[in-house]
């Protein structure tokens, strides 16, 4: 879908999008340690990499620093995110696909697929379908790398963690009203979300050998699925 927008709100939209960019750090509990868990299992040298909700190009780029003769796609559904992410330059020789990542992908074959804070966007039905495909377009021995926010498996974690997550962010002097917007949307999205239990398990029944979990920190988790 495509959004007619005026040059103001061009503007604003990149605004928002910067913002994001530069706030990833203050929303994600111990995000060093998260993206450098999910890093740590790109290899060097020319492989195939296809990034999942790539978004502002963050993570995008700690890829491209790892591996500078990585062969990287990216695909996200924002024209915002991603003309952002068009702008930084060490990213102009990656492609970037404006398009739903239930859709087609470009190849058929990649050496790793990676997707970092996007799945728990997406229905818990279409994560099912989504990691059977992710598995069917790896090459022999490919590797998936998932870096996600999930759920503890009581309530009364989730409240100690969430209790935590928000003194984290007014630490990190989030806006109030953001800091609300992002409780409230966790808490919408609850009972949608997985458990490191219920990730594994769907992985595996997507065909995965061996799952991995590298890092967990209260509310997120990094999963590796080995072909």
């Amino acid at each position: 879908m495509t959004r007619n927008t005026s040059s103001s709100d061009q503007e604003h939209y990149l605004s928002t999008a910067a913002v994001y960019d530069r706030r990833i750090d203050a929303i994600l509990p111990q995000s060093e340690a998260f993206f450098s868990s999910c890093l740590s299992f790109i290899k060097k040298g020319p492989i195939t990499l296809l990034e999942l909700g790539s978004g502002t190009g963050f993570a995008t780029s700690l890829i491209r620093a790892r591996n500078s003769q990585a062969e990287i796609t990216g695909i996200d559904h924002s024209p915002e995110m991603i003309q952002y992410a068009r702008q930084k330059p060490d990213l102009t020789t990656v492609e970037i696909c404006e398009q739903d990542i239930r859709d087609p992908w470009p190849q058929s074959q990649y050496d790793v697929i990676m997707t970092t804070l996007c799945f728990h966007h997406i229905p818990e039905s279409d994560r099912c379908v989504l990691l059977h495909r992710v598995y069917q377009a790896l090459n022999t021995e490919g590797i998936f790398i998932c870096g996600d926010i999930i759920r503890p498996e009581s309530l009364k974690a989730e409240e100690i963690y969430r209790t935590r997550w928000i003194q984290a962010m007014k630490e990190a002097k989030m806006p109030p009203a953001d800091i609300d917007n992002i409780i409230s949307s966790r808490k919408e999205n609850y009972s949608d979300m997985e458990t490191i239990a219920s990730c594994t398990r769907k992985m595996h029944d997507a065909g995965f050998s061996e799952v991995l979990m590298p890092y967990r920190h209260e509310i997120s988790a990094v999963f590796i699925g080995m072909k």
